[in-house]
């Protein structure tokens, strides 16, 4: 859960909120940025970094079988089941 504070801390739609708490309408690179336009962006960021993660997982499974399948050939199935 506090991933996703932190996420939401630095995401579009807090400096939105952020800045429509404040009154401040100067702020340059939120100039013309929607509440709706800001929740839209958080929420594809968030699923880029939920997409990323999924691939990261998947390659980290991959590299750790492989990994295990080579012990096994190397030592013999009962050192990978060891040290796995």
């Amino acid at each position: 859960m506090n991933d996703q504070l932190d996420l939401y801390a630095d995401s579009a739609q807090a400096r939105s909120m952020d800045r429509r708490l404040s009154s401040d309408t100067e702020v340059h690179w939120t100039a013309g940025v929607t509440p709706q336009q800001a929740a839209a962006n958080n929420r594809a960021w968030l699923e880029g970094l939920r997409m990323r993660d999924e691939i990261q997982t998947a390659n980290s499974s991959k590299a750790i079988a492989s990994a295990l399948d080579k012990m096994e050939a190397m030592c013999g199935s009962g050192a990978a089941r060891r040290t796995a």
